[in-house]
């Protein structure tokens, strides 16, 4: 099993980017153990009810890109060229 993590040096980075990245490493997270439905509910509670905006923009862009990467292997995808 693989688990993302933060970097221990946070030099650089706004509060909001951490909290970004934070929702992104979480959201990688919890798909290891939820399906891509499941998740893409979670993201909704996760836009309406999380405090930080930028956390619930970060698990939002994760499950999407997810959502993405599953319709383009199924071919359901349209190509945007």
């Amino acid at each position: 099993m693989t688990i993302q993590s933060l970097a221990l040096h946070t030099d650089g980075f706004t509060p909001d980017e951490l909290d970004r990245f934070a929702g992104r490493a979480d959201a990688y997270d919890d798909h290891s153990r939820m399906t891509l439905d499941q998740l893409i509910v979670l993201a909704g509670y996760m836009t309406d009810l999380h405090p930080s905006r930028a956390y619930a923009e970060g698990y939002t862009a994760y499950v999407s890109g997810a959502q993405l990467e599953e319709q383009r292997i199924s071919g359901r995808a349209e190509d945007r060229r």
